[in-house]
């Protein structure tokens, strides 16, 4: 009986210790991001944090979400935040709207059938719309929010996204649903809806420097500024003008003057930044990967890639490096190389 009782004891030390860890960590390390699979199972327990857990991708939830998901995550469509074209819903067929949204996650945006919105180039929605959008998914600038994805570039995207607007508790489960199965914890296949805010907690993004657009880079360029680099996150025949990012972005090559930062081997890889088993590498091999090619610290770095998910990754990583100037060219090589201004737009090949 003892016995029994000392390993109980132990037990509930142990489980307190690891509260104690995960409830301190946002206080002693703000830009610490990756969270363990335990680490989050101690954060739902724990009735002070309650972390809203978002399970992101593209479009619905049939393809992965609904087949099982860690238990009150919530199923985040990317569309949601961002998007290329905005037809009305009222006179477009659906194939054709340009967007996976409902017409309810359309509404609390303030956009209605009879709406639409100029070409956005899967930038992320502008602020009067993207911040309703978390407030509808029960987010505000105080809360705790957990990300995971079978792609993790989409729930980087997200993460991303969210640190821009103010959210500042935002954290990547390292290992994504693989590494929560490992663990041996629960699975679930019920739905979790959400359960909306009254308000975002502002309405101007916080962290507003870490989105640049087409301008800046653009002037970049035409300064010939030696303090900020271009950091290509795509796959070195991307980068070399070998190989176009996807069939919707034809054109090839790179933004003049960018520095290569790696992204994966294969065109929907990210093996420089994620393992085999969906694990973060380590960042101070990324760190030491950039270095290589002129991508450092004590500059203002933008990334890019073809629509700013892979650079959101890379992003990520200087974020957690502590990398003081670091920005997401949201309008990536797609816009660049196909919008509007795209003559205006230097580029390599």
């Amino acid at each position: 009986m003892r016995r029994k009782h000392s390993c109980f004891t132990a037990m509930i030390i142990s489980m307190a210790v690891l509260l104690m860890i995960c409830g301190n960590s946002f206080a002693s390390n703000p830009r610490k991001l990756l969270v363990t699979a335990g680490e989050l199972h101690a954060m739902m327990e724990d009735k002070d944090i309650q972390p809203v857990i978002l399970e992101v991708g593209w479009g619905g939830p049939e393809d992965y979400y609904n087949k099982g998901h860690i238990p009150t995550s919530i199923h985040l469509n990317t569309d949601i935040i961002e998007y290329d074209e905005f037809n009305k819903r009222s006179e477009t067929p659906e194939k054709k709207l340009g967007r996976s949204t409902t017409a309810e996650e359309d509404q609390v945006k303030g956009i209605g059938p009879d709406d639409t919105l100029k070409r956005n180039w899967w930038n992320i929605y502008p602020d009067k719309y993207l911040f309703p959008a978390f407030a509808a998914l029960g987010i505000n600038i105080d809360s705790t929010v957990v990300l995971y994805g079978k792609d993790p570039t989409g729930a980087a995207r997200a993460a991303w996204a969210l640190l821009y607007a103010g959210v500042e508790k935002v954290r990547m489960l390292d290992g994504g649903l693989n590494s929560w199965k490992d663990a041996g914890y629960e699975i679930s296949k019920e739905p979790t809806l959400p359960t909306p805010v009254a308000s975002f907690g502002t309405d101007k993004a916080l962290h507003p420097e870490y989105l640049v657009d087409v301008a800046f880079v653009r002037q970049a360029i035409a300064d010939k500024n030696d303090h900020v680099v271009i950091a290509d996150i795509r796959t070195r025949r991307e980068y070399e003008g070998e190989d176009a990012p996807y069939s919707y972005i034809p054109t090839k090559g790179r933004i003049a003057g960018a520095k290569w930062g790696h992204a994966g081997n294969g065109p929907w890889t990210m093996d420089y930044y994620v393992d085999g088993d969906g694990k973060f590498v380590d960042p101070a091999k990324v760190e030491e990967m950039w270095q290589k090619t002129g991508i450092t610290k004590d500059k203002h770095v933008a990334f890019y890639c073809g629509t700013a998910w892979r650079s959101s990754l890379g992003f990520l990583y200087a974020y957690m490096l502590g990398w003081d100037e670091i920005s997401n060219f949201d309008s990536s090589w797609y816009e660049w190389s196909m919008g509007p201004e795209k003559d205006k737009n230097p580029i390599e090949k």
